[in-house]
């Protein structure tokens, strides 16, 4: 069975597009401004507060906005009590 989108792309408070890939949600964000959120929760992008542009690289964009899932992955984890022993046993599976 397909997976639903996870990338949520938001111009303002309006949500946009959903996409399934990070670099299609950059391409989307440069085009439109605004933020991407993973989840609708999670704010992975905000276009113009950024190290790069978002419509700069994509990949690069992209890049960043994995680094920060699994930022808070691993958050989400020590506050369930787990050691990074387990933390990097379990990302790394």
């Amino acid at each position: 069975m397909a997976q639903s989108p996870q990338y949520k792309v938001y111009r303002g408070k309006e949500y946009i597009a959903a996409c399934k890939y990070a670099e299609d949600a950059a391409a989307m964000v440069s085009l439109a401004g605004g933020t991407v959120k993973y989840g609708h929760n999670l704010l992975v992008w905000k276009e113009g507060a950024e190290q790069i542009q978002a419509g700069e690289s994509y990949d690069g964009a992209a890049r960043i906005m994995h680094e920060r899932i699994l930022q808070a992955n691993r958050e989400g984890l020590r506050k369930l009590g787990w050691s990074e022993e387990e933390i990097n046993a379990k990302l790394a599976a």
